[in-house]
């Protein structure tokens, strides 16, 4: 089969900006922006035809901890393009109540599709930090980001425990510090 150069057409379409919708800021990494893949793999679609591309998923590793590492393979056989990427996700980590091991493995391969996404210009302008998550309300975002975290073993952390433990709650504390889902559950359980 004679493969089928990309047009200029369609790499206009794929360094198209994203919607506001698709970029939002990483729920971990605060000074990252993170793309929701469903748009990647939307644009694919739109510029290269639904079925015509596809993806193939290897584990590289499942860590005791919950974190999962995968390799992604895209491929377009029309157009002669094989692409790979790794990503990975620990979805809150194994300890977390709300951990769910085939969520973690979907976000690995999600994290993947991204990366391979901004190989064919998909989302480049927020690899390249040129598109910031669009903020309803900037000066809460802001507020937000300019609190510091609370860490287990120090004053602060210690002083939360005793908060909490007196009737307090977690809300409160967040209005002055940064909490981690993971330090959260922490705090909760060293002060019952």
């Amino acid at each position: 089969m004679e493969t089928k150069k990309i047009s200029e057409e369609q790499i206009k379409k794929l360094k198209e900006p994203l919607p506001k919708e698709a970029v939002s800021q990483h729920p971990t990494k605060t000074y990252l922006s993170s793309i929701k893949a469903i748009f990647v793999t939307e644009r694919l679609s739109d510029v290269f035809g639904v079925g015509s591309w596809r993806i193939n998923s290897e584990i590289i590793e499942k860590t005791t901890n919950g974190m999962v590492v995968v390799k992604v393979k895209l491929t377009i056989p029309e157009y002669n393009i094989e692409l790979e990427s790794f990503g990975g996700n620990d979805n809150g980590g194994e300890g977390n109540k709300n951990f769910d091991l085939g969520d973690a493995y979907k976000g690995a391969v999600t994290d993947a599709i991204t990366k391979i996404g901004s190989w064919l210009y998909i989302g480049i302008d927020v690899f390249k930090g040129q598109k910031k998550p669009d903020q309803n309300n900037t000066q809460k975002q802001d507020e937000q980001n300019q609190k510091p975290w609370l860490n287990p073993k120090t004053k602060e952390w210690y002083a939360a425990i005793k908060f909490l433990s007196e009737g307090g709650l977690i809300p409160k504390i967040e209005e002055k510090y940064k909490i981690s889902k993971e330090n959260k559950e922490k705090l909760i359980k060293e002060s019952l």
